[in-house]
């Protein structure tokens, strides 16, 4: 029966498998490419982790011996970052546009300075300060992602940072992935998958010596429900990564609403993505649960939402044209050209007011025209003259044009920002 134990043993989360690759050791594999998933999980399995000195529930000890005990968990993450870095660069191919990565490392040691100097809260994971000298690296490819070693070495995709419209939002990702590293993530997950390896080792032992269907069902149902406990532990370190990502950049020069611009971003797009249920293999919460939960964070620290100062897509702003006009947009929609002497600064301060206006996430209810004025929420946002209107144009067509072009803006503005569900 030793085949049947090995058959039981192979389809435990700990062996990896064939399953959803975020669920094997570290959230961080479930961003990798297919390909270099199997030549980590395949150094995994050559090249088995010492057993952990980290327990969860152990007698008091002096803080001398626990200096240096946290020194050799950092010092452990650090060599096993290291080697684990090693294989990723067999694997991608690091960019060539040194535009890209000097922006990546200007940004990412700003952050990982605060995140080295700054005991923030955990909500899951290693809630010692751990402190590495952090690496950002950018790689070559289109994903719209990056993932972070133990021990601080991080990788960006060239995609993510053509996705991120600011640097707010970069910084964001950046500190995200920080999070993952202070936190001591893998680590965490690794030695709370261990305790129920641990557990399940009788059963296992049972089916083998055994022929009893009911304990190979249990062994079974068993391996599920640890995988859904693995699961769950991934989502938390998801959140808490999140988490940590707004408490560093509270204390930083960059603006935490960046973390929610970007996560509702891809929310936007995954909704016309194929859903797929994943289930007890899910190790991330979907993008639209993020959102919420950042969303409340951001209102609890007392953070003000305001979008237009963290995304250009999300944003009114002022274009300047060679014929001295100046057209005024939101997003990728053009609202209203203005002209005439003062047409620089009457696109000034009407950006400044759509900006407070957009920003409240209005519905069309709280919009009105009155003869040329553009009023939202009860504030007049600019108004038409005279100077503005082109040839077989009035003022009240040309009125008339400007409202429905806002008027669709915020219907886009509402349905790119609506949830499924509330």
């Amino acid at each position: 029966m030793l085949a049947t134990l090995a058959l039981v043993l192979a389809a435990s989360p700990a062996s990896c498998g064939h399953v959803h690759a975020g669920s094997c050791g570290g959230d961080w594999r479930a961003h990798l490419p297919a390909h270099l998933q199997a030549v980590v999980q395949k150094h995994d399995q050559e090249n088995p982790p010492p057993p952990t000195e980290e327990k969860s529930a152990e007698p008091p000890v002096a803080p001398n011996q626990d200096e240096v005990r946290h020194r050799r968990d950092v010092e452990r993450d650090v060599e096993e970052g290291r080697e684990y870095a090693a294989l990723v660069e067999k694997e991608l191919k690091l960019s060539q546009n040194k535009d890209a990565q000097a922006r990546l490392d200007a940004i990412g040691q700003e952050v990982a300075e605060i995140a080295n100097a700054n005991q923030v809260n955990v909500l899951w994971g290693d809630r010692r300060l751990s402190k590495f000298n952090y690496t950002f690296k950018l790689v070559e490819g289109d994903d719209v992602n990056a993932f972070s070693l133990p021990g601080g070495f991080i990788y960006f995709y060239e995609g993510l940072l053509k996705f991120a419209e600011t640097d707010d939002e970069l910084a964001a990702v950046v500190a995200h992935e920080i999070a993952h590293a202070s936190f001591r993530h893998m680590a965490t997950l690794r030695r709370e998958q261990s305790k129920l390896d641990i557990l399940n080792i009788p059963l296992l032992i049972a089916v083998a010596m055994s022929r009893d269907q009911n304990l190979m069902g249990a062994a079974m149902a068993a391996q599920y429900a640890t995988q859904g406990l693995v699961s769950g532990w991934s989502v938390q370190a998801e959140t808490s990564a999140d988490y940590g990502a707004i408490q560093y950049l509270g204390v930083s020069r960059y603006n935490p609403v960046g973390m929610l611009t970007f996560m509702e971003r891809l929310a936007y797009r995954d909704r016309f993505a194929p859903q797929i249920q994943w289930g007890i293999y899910q190790t991330h919460p979907p993008s639209e649960e993020r959102t919420r939960f950042l969303v409340k964070a951001l209102n609890e620290r007392g953070i003000p939402i305001k979008r237009s100062q963290t995304t250009t897509s999300l944003a009114a702003r002022s274009m300047p044209k060679e014929d001295g006009t100046f057209d005024v947009w939101f997003g990728s929609q053009k609202l209203h050209t203005f002209r005439g002497d003062h047409a620089k600064d009457r696109a000034a301060r009407a950006v400044l007011r759509l900006n407070d206006f957009f920003d409240t996430v209005p519905q069309t209810f709280q919009f009105s025209v009155s003869g040329g004025e553009m009023v939202g929420n009860g504030r007049s946002l600019f108004v038409i003259e005279p100077g503005d209107v082109v040839e077989d144009q009035t003022v009240d067509s040309a009125s008339a044009e400007t409202a429905r072009l806002i008027r669709r803006a915020i219907f886009e503005l509402g349905f790119q920002l609506w949830k499924p569900g509330s």
